[in-house]
C-alpha cells in the first residue's frame, strides 16, 4: 500500500500559490486542499479571493496544471467559508442560508474545475451558533441548508466532509 498525504495550502499562504505547491511537493506531500480564499487570477500574487465566482475558467485551468506540474493532485477544498462575508451555515435567516447554499455550489464548480472531490467544511466562524439560536435549531438549519446542496455536490461528483472542530475554535459540530 503506497501511503500518499495531502495538505491545505494555506500553510504555505505566506509563499505565493505556485511555490506552496512546490514546497509541498518537494517535503513529500501527494495531494493539495485548496482554501479558496487563498486563490486570485494571478498565480504569482498573495490575493485574498472574497468570491469564487470571480475566478476565470482560465484561471482555474493554470492553477490545476501548476499542481500538476509538481507532481501534487489537487485533493478538493477545505476553509470553504473562512475570510467571506455573507454566507452562515446556522444562520436563523433563510435568505442568508440560501446564499450560503448558492456559495457552496460554487465551491463544488470550484473542486470539480480543479479535478478536486472533497470539500472539507472547517469554518468556525461562519457555522459557530449565533446568539439566541439554540443548538438544536442550528442543526436543524444547517440540515436543512446542506440537504438543498447535495444533490448539486452528487451531480459534480464532489463529496462534502464535515470537519469537526474542538471546543477552543468552535461551539457547533465539535464532535464526529
Amino acid at each position: 500500500m503506497i501511503n500518499r498525504l495531502a495538505i491545505c495550502n494555506e500553510t504555505f499562504g505566506h509563499l505565493q500559490l505556485t511555490q506552496g505547491f512546490r514546497l509541498a511537493a518537494e517535503i513529500g506531500y501527494r495531494g493539495i486542499e485548496i482554501a479558496p480564499y487563498t486563490l486570485s487570477e494571478d498565480l504569482g500574487a498573495q490575493a485574498r479571493l472574497q468570491n469564487v465566482r470571480e475566478l476565470s475558467s482560465e484561471a482555474r485551468n493554470r492553477i490545476r496544471e501548476a499542481a500538476s506540474e509538481v507532481g501534487l493532485e489537487i485533493v478538493g477544498l477545505h476553509w470553504l467559508l473562512a475570510k467571506t462575508s455573507g454566507y452562515y451555515l446556522t444562520s436563523p435567516d433563510a435568505t442568508i442560508r440560501g446564499r450560503t447554499a448558492e456559495y457552496l455550489r460554487a465551491l463544488a464548480k470550484l473542486s470539480s474545475d480543479l479535478g478536486g472531490k472533497v470539500l472539507v467544511l472547517g469554518s468556525p466562524k461562519q457555522r459557530n451558533l449565533l446568539p439566541g439560536v439554540t443548538y438544536d435549531e442550528a442543526e436543524g438549519y444547517a440540515a436543512e441548508m446542506l440537504q438543498a446542496v447535495m444533490p448539486y455536490y452528487e451531480e459534480h461528483g464532489q463529496l462534502l466532509a464535515l470537519e469537526p472542530l474542538g471546543p477552543i475554535e468552535g461551539d457547533f459540530m465539535n464532535r464526529a
